[in-house]
């Protein structure tokens, strides 16, 4: 098919491979994360924590109003999930820090070393 029948030129520019230098003297050094991550501690994450989830039709959300009630999958004393791009990191319990919520950490997942 010819890009002309859309009424748009095709443009057609060569591509030239590049070859790159070897790099000489960084083989056999220290790990980029210098070993504990330092290079990584001052990245800022999201942190979410996740009370529970609830199952919905899209008919129910339609008519959805304030004052409606979902209940949760999880029990009135069950630990909070502490989330880190979709992972759990931790769970712990709810807890008020002056006029804020908190939680309180009560279990940290085990680190992977993968």
């Amino acid at each position: 098919m010819s890009s002309h029948a859309s009424g748009q030129a095709a443009s057609v520019e060569l591509a030239e491979r590049v070859e790159l230098a070897e790099l000489r003297g960084h083989g056999g050094g220290a790990p980029l994360a210098l070993g504990q991550g330092a290079l990584l501690q001052g990245v800022q994450v999201g942190l979410s924590v996740q009370v529970g989830q609830a199952q919905a039709s899209l008919a129910q959300l339609m008519e959805l109003q304030a004052g409606a009630v979902f209940t949760l999958d999880r029990a009135v004393d069950a630990p909070l999930d502490l989330v880190v791009n979709g992972q759990v990191v931790g769970r712990g319990e709810l807890v008020v820090v002056g006029d804020q919520f908190g939680v309180r950490v009560t279990e940290v997942a085990p680190r992977s070393h993968g």
